[in-house]
């Protein structure tokens, strides 16, 4: 079915946050710097809009990858609070406060808390893929206020480090 043969369609809000009829799924695909999270695209894909409006959750301790991209997004934070790492700027996220991440911004969502952070991320459906900071950039990031909260290791190179 083509996206303008495909109906419009109500998914349904759950009190877990979760959606009727939208799968959850791992942050990315592949393994790397980030911990504790989980995605759910609830609509953008198949459909006729430009937009896609994902939701995303991260558990006590958890964090996304410390990443950059061409594309900017609006997060809407909806359930707990959490960090998030703005350029070399640490900006606290409560429910209902919007955050427009602008084009090449670096960026990264930490959960400090000990309560699901959850939001909602209103992206292109076409976009670039999110690339690492170069030594400058993290550098930058390092000397800055967000430089306590910043995760700027992948979990996984920290177990095999302690296993040697």
């Amino acid at each position: 079915m083509s996206a303008d043969e495909r109906p419009s369609e109500v998914y349904a809000f759950r009190p877990d946050f979760t959606w009727s009829n939208v799968e959850v799924r791992r942050y990315k695909p592949e393994a790397g710097d980030w911990e504790g999270i989980m995605r759910q695209v609830i609509t953008g894909w198949g459909h006729e809009t430009q937009f896609q409006v994902r939701y995303f959750e991260i558990s006590p301790g958890g964090h996304s990858s410390l990443e950059k991209h061409e594309h900017a997004h609006v997060v809407i934070c909806v359930r707990g609070q959490g960090d998030a790492v703005v350029g070399a700027e640490q900006v606290c996220l409560r429910p209902f406060d919007v955050l427009y991440l602008k084009p090449w911004e670096p960026h990264q969502f930490v959960n400090r808390s000990d309560a699901p952070f959850g939001f909602l991320c209103i992206v292109n459906s076409e976009r670039d893929r999110p690339q690492s900071l170069d030594a400058e950039e993290i550098a930058a990031v390092k000397a800055g206020p967000a430089g306590t909260i910043a995760r700027m290791e992948a979990p996984q190179l920290k177990r095999l480090e302690s296993e040697q």
